[in-house]
C-alpha cells in the first residue's frame, strides 16, 4: 500500500487546479463578448501550434463544470465559480425549456442553441454538470434545470429498449430509440445524472434508470473482466481505432479503453442494493485493468481507468493506488502543458484521439489540448489529493 505524503497530495492538488485554470483561461470571454454568442463557451480542443480551437458542445460544457465545481468546493476561489456560472449560461441556452415542447421540455441540444439535435449521452454530462454546480454554488436554478432533463428522460424511458439515444427537435419532436450497437454499452452512462439527482433529493423514482443501465452494462463484460464496446465480436470485422476502442490485436480491438464512466453506474447500483454481483463486476474490471493496462493510446484511457480503480477501491476496500502512482507520470503528468505562456494551453492535458492521429487542424495528437483528457486527468488528481472526487464522473458526486 502506498502512503501519499502531504507534499505529494499538495502537488496533485496543484496540478488539478492548473487544469481548472485551463478551463477558466481558455473560456470564450473576449472584449467583444456583448456581441459574441459563444460567450461562456469552453473549448472542445485547442491546437497549440496555430492557436486554433474547436468550441465546446454540451458534454464539453458539463465536463468543464465537473472540474470547476471541484476546484471551487476545494479552494473557495470565486474565479472558478464565476467561470462555471458563465459556462452554465451557455448550457442554459442549449436547454429546451419552452412548455410548447411538451414531453421534451428539459432536453439539452448538442452544439448550438439554433440546432435541434440532442444526443442523450452527451446531454447527460451537461445535466450532471448543472447538478454538481448547484451543490457547489447553492443556486437552485441549476437543480431546477438538472431535474428538468432527468424528468424528461424518465418520461421517455421505455421498459423494453431503455432511454432514447437521440432526440431531434427539428423533426416534429422525433425521439429515436434505435441504437447503434457500438455505443449501447457506453450510452448507459446516460443514467449517471439520475444517480446524482437521487443522492441530492432522495426521490426513489430516479433510481430506476440507474439499475436498468447497470444491468445492461454487465452484459458487455468479458470473462477476463474487461468490457467490450459491442456484443458483436466477429473476429473478421473491421474495427477502426478511436477514442474509445480499436487498439490492440484480435479480440483486444473490442475492449473499451475509455469507457466514459460505466463504473459510476455499476458502483452506484452496488451502493443502492448491496448486491455483490455489481461489486464483483467492478473488482474484476479493476483487477483486469491493473494487470493489462495502460496502453499508450487512447490518451484518455489511463485517467478514466485510474478513476475507475480508485473509486472501486474506495467501495471494495482494495488498494489500487500503487498501479495509479506507478503510471501517473508517464500517462498523465507528462501530458500536462506548462510554461508556454499561452493561457489557452497551460494547465490543460494533451492528447486528442477522436480525429485519427491528430485533429481537424492537422498536426499530431499531442499538439492538441482537449477537454476529454483534461477532465479525466483533473478527476484523478483531485482524488489523489484527498480533496476532491471527480464530481460528475464519480459515484460519490460532490462528496462521500
Amino acid at each position: 500500500m502506498i502512503t501519499l505524503s502531504q507534499k505529494d497530495r499538495r502537488n496533485y492538488l496543484d496540478a488539478a487546479l492548473k487544469a481548472a485554470d485551463w478551463f477558466v483561461n481558455s473560456q470564450r470571454n473576449t472584449g467583444l463578448h456583448r456581441f459574441d454568442a459563444d460567450r461562456g463557451r469552453f473549448l472542445y480542443y485547442y491546437y497549440m501550434p496555430e492557436k486554433k480551437f474547436v468550441p465546446g458542445i454540451n458534454w464539453t460544457m458539463g465536463r468543464a463544470l465537473f472540474v470547476l465545481s471541484d476546484a471551487y468546493r476545494v479552494t473557495g476561489d470565486t474565479r472558478y465559480l464565476a467561470s462555471a456560472e458563465l459556462g452554465a449560461r451557455y448550457v442554459a441556452a442549449l436547454q429546451e425549456m419552452d412548455p410548447a415542447a411538451g414531453r421534451l421540455v428539459g432536453v439539452i441540444r448538442e452544439y448550438v442553441p439554433q440546432m435541434g439535435y440532442c444526443g442523450v449521452l452527451d446531454g447527460a454530462q451537461a445535466c450532471s454538470g448543472l447538478l454538481m454546480l448547484e451543490q457547489a454554488s447553492g443556486n437552485p436554478e441549476y437543480l431546477r434545470r438538472g431535474r428538468a432533463w432527468c424528468d424528461c428522460l424518465l418520461g421517455l424511458l421505455d421498459d423494453t429498449v431503455g432511454m432514447p439515444h437521440v432526440i431531434n427537435l427539428d423533426k416534429d419532436l422525433d425521439v429515436e430509440y434505435s441504437a447503434f450497437d457500438d455505443y449501447t454499452c457506453i450510452s448507459q452512462c446516460s443514467a449517471i445524472p439520475f444517480w446524482h439527482l437521487y443522492r441530492r433529493t432522495g426521490e426513489a423514482k430516479y433510481v430506476k434508470p440507474v439499475m436498468r443501465a447497470a444491468d445492461a452494462i454487465l452484459r458487455y463484460q468479458r470473462p477476463d473482466g474487461a468490457f467490450n464496446y459491442t456484443l458483436k465480436t466477429d473476429a473478421g470485422q473491421e474495427v477502426t481505432p478511436n477514442h474509445h476502442w480499436g487498439r490492440g490485436k484480435g479480440d483486444e480491438r473490442f475492449i473499451l479503453r475509455n469507457d466514459d464512466g460505466i463504473m459510476v453506474v455499476v458502483l452506484a447500483a452496488y451502493q443502492h442494493t448491496n448486491d455483490a454481483r455489481y461489486l464483483d463486476s467492478a473488482v474484476a474490471y479493476a483487477d483486469w485493468t491493473i494487470n493489462n493496462e495502460p496502453h499508450e493510446r487512447p490518451f484518455s484511457g489511463f485517467p478514466i481507468q485510474a478513476n475507475n480503480v480508485l473509486d472501486t477501491g474506495a467501495v471494495s476496500g482494495k488498494d489500487y493506488s500503487p498501479w495509479v502512482i506507478d503510471n501517473l507520470q508517464k500517462h498523465l503528468l507528462d501530458l500536462q502543458v506548462s510554461g508556454t505562456g499561452d493561457p489557452a494551453a497551460d494547465g490543460g492535458f494533451r492528447g486528442e484521439d477522436e480525429e485519427d492521429e491528430g485533429g481537424i487542424f492537422g498536426g499530431i495528437s499531442l499538439d492538441y489540448v482537449p477537454t476529454r483528457v483534461t477532465c479525466y486527468a483533473a478527476g484523478t488528481l483531485f482524488r489523489l489529493s484527498g480533496k476532491g472526487t471527480g464530481t460528475g464522473f464519480s459515484p460519490f458526486g460532490m462528496g462521500t
